[in-house]
This record gives structure tokens, C-alpha cells and sequence, in this order.
């Protein structure tokens, strides 16, 4: 609570803190849920940042043509261009195993179809 005063000036009750924290809880696990039981918007989800980080590289490399003539500029977008790089590695790295986790959830979780009230 009080960091929220800290950062906003406001007060708020512990209750409305509670509240706040439960909610948060409750959406994630709706969308946690979401992504686990539909590959599809799981899959679109990792596509959808993959596209935002081509989209800001394409984004820095006209920074870079558009500026060539100022080096601080360039240098600057330079690093987000390698930090991007980096990112965009990751993820393609982590994209297999990615799919084979989700194959297995499926697998499992279709041996489990019916026998829902036998898992405890």
C-alpha cells in the first residue's frame, strides 16, 4: 500500500489491494488456461512476438539508413538491433521444444478424456 501512495499519491485500502492481486490471479490463470487448452492461440501467441521484434529490426534499420550521417544514432540503434537479434534467437531456439511440449500435453491430456473425476 505503500508503494502505491509512493508512486501514484493515492491511498488504498489493504481490501482493495486483496481484490486487486485476486484479480490479477484470476485473469492469468484464464489466460494460462486459454493457451494450454488451445495450441493454435498458444502458437499464435509466440508468432504474434516474434513478428513485433521483426517489425522493430525492420524499424531500426531504417532508423540506421536514415540517419547514416549520425553515428550516436546509429551506434544506439546498432545495440537494440543486436539486442533484438538475440531475443529473436531465443526464441527460435525455444520454438521446438515448444511444439513437442504441446504435443505431449495433448497426448496426455487426451489418454485422461473421461476420467476427469479419477484425477485428484
Amino acid at each position: 500500500m505503500k508503494e502505491v501512495y509512493n508512486q501514484t499519491g493515492k491511498t488504498i485500502s489493504r481490501r482493495t489491494l486483496v481484490n486487486v492481486r485476486q484479480q490479477l490471479k484470476r485473469d492469468s490463470y484464464k489466460w494460462y488456461e486459454t493457451l494450454r487448452k488451445d495450441n493454435f492461440e498458444y502458437i499464435h501467441e509466440f508468432k504474434e512476438r516474434i513478428n513485433e521484434i521483426l517489425d522493430l529490426q525492420n524499424k531500426h534499420h531504417k532508423i540506421i539508413k536514415d540517419n547514416a550521417n549520425n553515428p550516436s544514432i546509429v551506434q544506439t540503434s546498432l545495440a537494440e538491433l543486436h539486442r533484438l537479434n538475440i531475443t529473436l534467437s531465443n526464441y527460435f531456439d525455444v520454438a521446438p521444444a515448444i511444439v513437442t511440449t504441446r504435443e505431449n500435453d495433448n497426448s496426455i491430456s487426451e489418454s485422461f478424456k473421461g476420467k476427469e473425476d479419477i484425477i485428484v
